[in-house]
């Protein structure tokens, strides 16, 4: 799709999607195809991978992104299991149509244009790369160190700042050990935990 080629050229999409009329704009200029790709178990975007699909995407298990990846889907991306950035390195995650999952956990930059809805958690990490999207629905979002772009949240509880603020309070949230009382989290256990499929929240 020549759009993505485009997309990839550049840095950072925030000029593209860091407002809901660029957003709405972007949309605009999308004509996902009507196939819809299915993956049978989990699907890895390796480091420095760019994988992209004109259509929809299933994944029958976890998405992992490493380091560099780049997935970028023109429809709907619904992953039967977590979402899983490893590493601290630029990763892109760009949905053109809507975004489900259990879980996620991301450093990168994340671009959702349609819905993107959560069972879970959605945990957002530092402060260099942003989410873009109108909306997004899950149990407990949570933003460590990071200001996302997102128009409207609907989630049980919201927690957005550095993880010593916002810290003792999450530890109420999650699984018993997972974040210490003075707010102190390790991001390769909690991805551990998710690509076991292990539940962070109680």
């Amino acid at each position: 799709m020549e759009l993505f080629e485009k997309l990839l050229q550049e840095s950072s999409l925030h000029d593209h999607a860091g407002s809901a009329s660029s957003r709405a704009a972007l949309k605009a200029k999308l004509a996902p195809s009507g196939t819809v790709k299915q993956v049978a178990e989990d699907l890895k975007v390796s480091e420095g991978e760019d994988l992209h699909f004109d259509g929809g995407l299933v994944v029958k298990g976890n998405l992992v992104i490493e380091d560099q990846g780049r997935l970028l889907v023109a429809g709907d991306l619904v992953v039967e299991g977590n979402i899983i950035h490893e590493g601290f390195d630029y990763s892109l995650l760009f949905v053109g149509g809507s975004l489900e999952a259990d879980n996620l956990l991301f450093h990168g930059e994340l671009v959702v244009l349609g819905g993107f809805t959560l069972e879970g958690i959605a945990w957002t990490y530092y402060s260099d790369y942003s989410t873009y999207a109108d909306t997004l629905s899950a149990r407990l979002v949570v933003a460590d160190d990071r200001e996302d772009a997102i128009g409207t949240v609907r989630a049980d509880h919201h927690l957005v700042g550095h993880s010593s603020k916002i810290g003792p309070k999450l530890s109420k949230l999650l699984e018993k050990g997972l974040v210490d009382e003075e707010g102190k989290w390790s991001y390769s256990t909690l991805a551990n935990k998710l690509l076991k499929k292990e539940a962070l929240l109680p």
